[in-house]
């Protein structure tokens, strides 16, 4: 844990989800393992656009109970289809939970999109590492974050299931871990060593978005301030190497 890469982060609102994590693995009695924006904070190299919510992922096991579940039950606050707001000294953080269960492997999904959601939430809960996380405020806290092959092949699924918005950050994030200097090449490799349906789930995914409409995902990226300088050839570069990454060409 002592080489565990270290993250800062600025603002009351970044704060509050450091004060959260402790808060929810008090409640559910199980770690949490970080997905989302906040993850994706943590695994690219420079400044990223800030988040407000908790994204976790549970993988359950056969007898165990819903997170989401314990949570809701802890609190009394649902909100949302798979989140609850949680307490903390700095206010109320929605925190939200995707479980995937031994129910959801047997069988698979036959869709794609629903078939990648099992495999990619279930690859990043099996192979998160460990992160240092240091708020404003001096708290800080060693948790289980996403790689971000599998945040890469996550928010690849996810697009298909969100608003215009949620769409839009989800595409500026695939596009930031695959350039980025640091993890880009790691989240390649590890889509490349990923199993066989799950590459082939993830390849289907890039030609769509990143390929047939790629004019499209580029005024989506454009909508976040974040992703106004992105250009169509950032699009084609991203298409290009996730492919030969899940080809391993």
């Amino acid at each position: 844990m002592s080489g565990s890469p270290i993250v800062d982060l600025a603002g009351a609102s970044m704060t509050a989800l450091v004060h959260a994590i402790p808060e929810t693995q008090a409640r559910t009695g199980k770690p949490v393992v970080v997905i989302g924006g906040l993850a994706v904070i943590c695994r690219v190299s420079g400044p990223h656009r800030a988040t407000s919510d908790l994204d976790t992922v549970n993988r359950r096991r056969a007898g165990e109970p819903s997170q989401l579940q314990v949570l809701v039950t802890s609190t009394g606050r649902a909100s949302g289809p798979a989140g609850v707001l949680i307490p903390t000294a700095l206010g109320e953080v929605q925190v939200d939970i995707l479980e995937v269960s031994d129910a959801d492997f047997d069988p698979l999904p036959e869709d794609p999109t629903g078939r990648l959601h099992v495999l990619s939430h279930a690859w990043a809960a099996d192979t998160a590492t460990a992160v240092l996380i240091r708020a404003q405020d001096g708290n800080e806290i060693i948790v289980a974050v996403a790689e971000p092959g599998p945040l890469v092949a996550m928010k690849l699924q996810s697009t298909f299931d969100r608003g215009t918005d949620k769409a839009s950050t989800d595409l500026l994030d695939i596009i930031r871990l695959t350039l980025d200097r640091v993890c880009g090449p790691r989240a390649r490799a590890q889509l490349g060593a990923a199993g066989d349906q799950l590459k082939s789930d993830v390849e289907q995914h890039v030609d769509l978005f990143f390929g047939k409409r790629k004019a499209g995902t580029l005024q989506l990226v454009r909508r976040v301030p974040e992703g106004v300088d992105t250009e169509l050839d950032d699009i084609e570069l991203v298409h290009e190497l996730l492919v030969r990454a899940v080809r391993g060409s």
